[in-house]
């Protein structure tokens, strides 16, 4: 089912418009250094609330992607699609010109590579002879971080955090289109990372409950919660 899966998003749904999309989303470098001025600015400009939802993100991302993404994929070891599987599309973004921004490459042609030839295996599920001793496949960190920002987002603003969980989804599934993951990794690192993004928002709110009296008095006393 995780290899059938995989063929279909990575091989079969596929298209020119998808292949630009994707490989972007998917590309850290490309929008990477806009998400950080855009935190930067949210610093300055947020109020205490939104500040304190950075900071549980912050800690969300680092529970995930330190701590419970960097461990099972050491323990699992699991190679990636590209590394084992025949036929499976690498799509990255396109080179930008000379001198301009990563996101640039977004106008160029996307790259499609095939590392193993772009033939399907004969038999289905299938792999390569001697496949790769070592593998950063499960779970997703992508994945895992994006969907744990989500969470935070969800539980500090009930009402317009949703609309940042869209975007982390397409932020999975463009791993499963690019061949960077199989869809069982990126389920299982939307769900580290919705225990991750629970876990910061709730340990920071209790924290908060616990010690800003004594410490900040006056903004404990505007923001008695951190969580609505």
């Amino acid at each position: 089912m995780d290899q059938q899966l995989q063929i279909l998003i990575n091989r079969e749904w596929t298209a020119p418009w998808s292949d630009h999309l994707f490989c972007f989303i998917a590309d850290y470098g490309a929008w990477a250094p806009w998400l950080l001025l855009l935190l930067v600015l949210a610093l300055v400009f947020g109020n205490f609330r939104f500040r304190a939802a950075i900071l549980a993100a912050g800690l969300a991302v680092g529970l995930c992607d330190g701590v419970g993404v960097n461990l099972l994929k050491h323990a699992v070891g699991r190679p990636r699609p590209s590394q084992v599987e025949p036929g499976v599309r690498v799509v990255m973004m396109g080179s930008a010109p000379t001198n301009l921004p990563r996101i640039c490459g977004l106008f160029s042609e996307p790259v499609v590579n095939f590392p193993h030839g772009n033939a399907l295996p004969e038999i289905p599920g299938m792999l390569i002879d001697n496949p790769p001793s070592e593998g950063r496949s499960f779970p997703s960190g992508h994945a895992a971080n994006n969907m744990a920002v989500a969470v935070v987002l969800i539980l500090f603003f009930p009402r317009r955090g949703w609309l940042y969980l869209p975007i982390a989804l397409l932020i999975g599934y463009s791993r499963i289109y690019t061949g960077s993951h199989w869809p069982l990794d990126v389920t299982a690192g939307m769900i580290l990372g919705l225990f991750g993004g629970v876990i910061a928002a709730r340990f920071l709110n209790f924290l908060w409950r616990r010690f800003a009296k004594k410490l900040m008095p006056q903004l404990a006393g505007k923001y008695p919660i951190l969580l609505p």
